[in-house]
């Protein structure tokens, strides 16, 4: 908070001044220590109190008012605060017409911070590149541990866009949400050589040539209840990488400039392309892998809300057994007959569907559901392909030559469409292999790792899940990331899960499921694309309970995790983020702290 008129007047049993009082003697009870000697005590000890500089005299804040001028503050900037480095103050504007039908355009601005004069304009860029946007959006600008090239802006709006006309408009409801996220290229040091470079070639723009200092990418999703959690200090832990929760699946998005050439050495998601994955456990035979299908009629259970186009809707994963009836080993015999069927009929290219609408893997061909460690087709357990099946990998690059219209990729293997442009706004092109000749200079790669949630809890609960034989089908599910090793490429996932499940095999008489809740932990390898199951929750019947109640108390178990193994990061090492919360609470930041520096703004 900033300083109070009491620290001014130097606090209760003090005098004015008394903080920094020079005068012979001991000093009084109830005054504070000389600074110097507290600064010495850090010195020789090598610890600092966070308290020590909780609150900064007046005299040695700088106002906003003082070193911006007046005619920015009228256009309606709302300053973030420091970036990581210190060099710059960070703000945004957010501007619409005046009517409903009026988009958000919404633009970011790098400040030069400098204690003894105003605050210099060096970089302004438009966010979420020609995105539609209706309601004001909760902002939050991150940095990542060590990557000070660039940084990430994520906007999402918590409310339907404003006026009856575009609600009717965009049918919104509220179990959707936008994600809008921008990547930005910060403005380059002044010993950069390759934006000097650029400066004196003949012909060169005004704004920066270099690639490093000069681009922007966009991307946009749409997240569905249980809405995602936003964690930056885990999506951001690795540096040029951003994990995205898409309620579908998890994506592994890598941006990074490299010198052109061989772009191999400089991957950074899914390096050990070859290294095979060590065999899961076997399938169960045919005939046991389809449940009955009894649906959730009469059951007292709700259906769950309605999911976009974007992923396949949840559905039962294939299960060993039911509790037994003449109905059901007639079931049984039936779905076994029909994969043996499919099963002579092996050899077309792409995924099926079960009898029971279970989406089979998305690589594999043949409707049998395939561990990574056997192809389909081959018997021997010993053979190992290069990759797991379900991997979903891809890489482009970019090279700073603008001129072209911004374009959507279209591609079946790509998670999340993006839009890479300059910091005018113009597209940049592709490096393509039809092009020939290699780029020279600067080429940004954008790698692609998906982890699609839905195949990993059918394979976890199928191989991996004690109470497998009760299970009949999962309704929703919700994900927490609980840890990610930057170092080891491992990334922890919580997965909340609500399912139908039979009761327990000596309760022959109750055939009717049940709602029940339970938790799959598993370990995803960004180096090989693999999962593996950690742990697996006990289940837990639903009774009386909103799914909001239900992932509320998931979330509060999931926060409670992520407490007790926390290591507090280093000064400076962690993720550094930016947001505009105050404003949507309808205040205001009491000053703008860069907390490395000692350094303070009063608002």
């Amino acid at each position: 908070m900033a300083p109070s008129s009491k620290a001014e007047r130097g606090g209760p049993g003090g005098k004015r001044g008394a903080a920094g009082g020079t005068g012979p003697g001991a000093a009084p009870r109830g005054r504070r220590e000389h600074l110097v000697r507290q600064l010495d005590r850090v010195r020789l000890s090598g610890q600092l109190s966070p308290r020590l500089f909780r609150k900064l005299p007046p005299r040695v804040c700088v106002t906003l008012k003082s070193i911006v001028d007046e005619e920015f503050l009228w256009a309606g900037h709302i300053f973030l605060g420091f970036s990581k480095c210190g060099r710059y103050v960070l703000s945004y504007t957010s501007s619409s017409g005046d009517d409903d039908f009026s988009f958000y355009l919404y633009h970011l601005y790098w400040w030069e911070f400098n204690v003894h004069s105003k605050l210099r304009l060096v970089r302004q860029v438009r966010l979420f590149q020609d995105e539609e946007i209706y309601s004001d959006l909760y902002l939050t600008v991150c940095e990542w541990p060590g990557d000070s090239d660039k940084v990430i802006v994520f906007g999402f709006n918590t409310r339907s866009a404003p006026g009856l006309q575009v609600n009717l408009m965009l049918m919104s409801d509220e179990n959707h949400r936008d994600i809008y996220v921008s990547t930005v290229a910060v403005p380059p040091p002044r010993h950069c050589p390759a934006c000097q470079r650029a400066r004196e070639s003949p012909g060169a723009a005004p704004s920066p040539a270099c690639l490093r200092h000069g681009f922007l990418l966009h991307t946009k999703f749409q997240v569905v209840y249980p809405f995602p959690t936003f964690q930056p200090a885990f999506q951001l832990r690795k540096d040029h990488v951003v994990l995205l929760n898409t309620s579908f699946s998890l994506v592994a998005c890598a941006i990074a400039v490299h010198p052109a050439g061989d772009s191999s050495s400089q991957q950074i998601l899914y390096r050990r392309r070859n290294l095979p994955e060590a065999p899961r456990s076997p399938p169960p035979p045919p005939q046991h892998q389809q449940p009955p299908q009894e649906g959730p009629e009469g059951s007292g259970v709700s259906p769950p809300s309605p999911r976009p186009p974007q992923g396949p809707p949840k559905a039962a994963a294939p299960s060993p057994s039911a509790p037994p009836s003449l109905a059901v080993t007639k079931a049984k015999e039936f779905v076994a007959d029909l994969f043996r069927r499919a099963q002579g009929n092996e050899g077309g290219s792409g995924g099926s569907q079960s009898p029971g609408g279970d989406p089979s893997p998305p690589s594999p061909p043949g409707p049998l559901p395939t561990t990574a460690g056997s192809p389909p087709g081959d018997p021997s357990p010993a053979q190992t392909p290069p990759e797991p099946g379900y991997v979903n990998y891809t890489k482009l690059c970019y090279v700073l030559e603008p001129g072209e219209t911004p374009e959507d990729l279209e591609d079946d293997k790509i998670s999340l469409p993006f839009v890479v442009t300059d910091l005018s706004g113009r597209g940049l092109r592709p490096l393509r292999e039809r092009d020939g000749a290699p780029a020279q200079g600067q080429v940004l790669a954008v790698e692609q790792l998906s982890l699609d949630f839905e195949y990993v809890i059918n394979e976890v609960i199928r191989n991996d899940a004690r109470w497998a034989r009760q299970f009949c089908s999962f309704s929703d599910y919700d994900i927490v990331i609980l840890e990610v090793c930057p170092e080891t490429n491992q990334v922890l996932i919580n997965i909340g899960l609500l399912l139908l499940a039979f009761p327990c095999p000596e309760h022959e008489g109750q055939l009717r499921p049940r709602t029940h809740h339970t938790s799959l932990k598993v370990s995803w390898d960004l180096n090989s694309g693999a999962f593996s199951t950690v742990g697996v929750g006990e289940l837990t019947e639903v009774k009386g309970q909103t799914s909001g109640s239900v992932w509320s108390s998931y979330r509060k178990g999931c926060v409670d995790t992520v407490m007790r193994w926390l290591v507090p990061e280093a000064p400076g090492r962690g993720v550094h983020r930016m947001t505009n919360e105050a404003l949507h609470k309808g205040c205001s930041l009491k000053v703008l702290a860069d907390n490395e520096r000692y350094t303070w703004i009063v608002l």
